[in-house]
């Protein structure tokens, strides 16, 4: 396979191969040459809902067993754990030339009217209209940037990121563990299905997230000196969104120790409305 961006369309169309089990013939490499976790994340979701009618994801709860490969096919065993009339359970095992590379637990309800309130939207964070795309800003300060993370971060990838304080990110180090920046995925305006784009979300959230957790102690960006390694993955879907149009992810990492770090991030729209909250425990590896 090559290394080109994996559509969101091709994402989401898994083939069905057995009466609970799903297939997909796409894989999208990560930074380091492995398959990138946030695929195998939404995918599992997306076989979980094809068995899961009526009804909408509100979390998933997954762990990372081994990389898996930026090649071959990925087959999801899809298990019903609960059908309640009000919620209903599913445990996905993804696999990948026969082993278990990621296992998740997901919930679904049936939407209710209720209680109402957020986390206010911060104050005066600039949006991504003026925030410099992640690839340009790159390319324009390659001079200064290792050949590894050039070719990395102007490698064609599904997640578009746009940066907020960019400097933060390749040349400096946080005083405190805590940093934002934008995401969408482009090609998603092609998808229709309100729970593919949960999916989709519940994707790109992995992209960037474990990075804050050493970002007060190294530069999270030169994998030649710091390896980060998921160890586990979830996501609390609060309202809808679409996934191609511009989301704020506010990270931070409350602790880091024995070797790993605590991330955990807001999921924001442009209008302000908060739709999903995330968080993720790595493997902080200096070099």
């Amino acid at each position: 396979m090559s290394r080109t961006a994996i559509t969101a369309r091709q994402f989401v169309d898994l083939e069905q191969i057995g009466p609970a089990a799903f297939r997909s013939r796409h894989a999208q490499f990560n930074h380091a040459g492995a398959l990138y976790g946030g695929q195998v994340v939404g995918q599992s979701l997306v076989a979980a809902a094809r068995l899961t009618p009526g009804k909408q994801p509100h979390s998933l709860h997954g762990y990372f067993l081994r990389a898996g490969a930026g090649d071959g096919p990925i087959d999801y065993e899809v298990e019903l754990l609960r059908d309640g009339q009000r919620v209903a359970a599913r445990r996905v095992r993804a696999l990948q030339g026969g082993k278990q590379i990621f296992e998740l637990t997901c919930s679904f309800v049936t939407p209710l009217s209720g209680f109402e309130h957020q986390r206010p939207f911060p104050a005066a964070t600039p949006g991504p209209a003026v925030s410099p795309a992640l690839a340009a800003y790159v390319a324009e300060h390659a001079e200064r940037l290792s050949e590894r993370t050039v070719a990395n971060y102007t490698a064609p990838f599904p997640v578009e990121v746009r940066l907020i304080e960019p400097d933060s990110y390749f040349f400096r180090l946080l005083g405190e563990p805590r940093r934002a920046f934008w995401l969408r995925i482009p090609s998603a305006a092609e998808v229709e299905d309100p729970v593919a784009h949960q999916a989709l979300v519940a994707l790109a959230s992995d992209y960037w997230l474990a990075g804050v957790g050493a970002a007060a102690h190294a530069l999270v960006t030169d994998r030649d000196t710091l390896q980060v390694i998921s160890l586990d993955h979830a996501v609390w879907f609060h309202r809808p969104a679409r996934a191609d149009r511009w989301l704020l992810h506010l990270t931070d990492s409350p602790s880091a120790q024995q070797g790993r770090g605590l991330s955990r991030g807001l999921l924001y729209d442009e209008q302000g409305v908060l739709i999903a909250t995330t968080a993720q425990e790595s493997l902080l590896l200096p070099s």
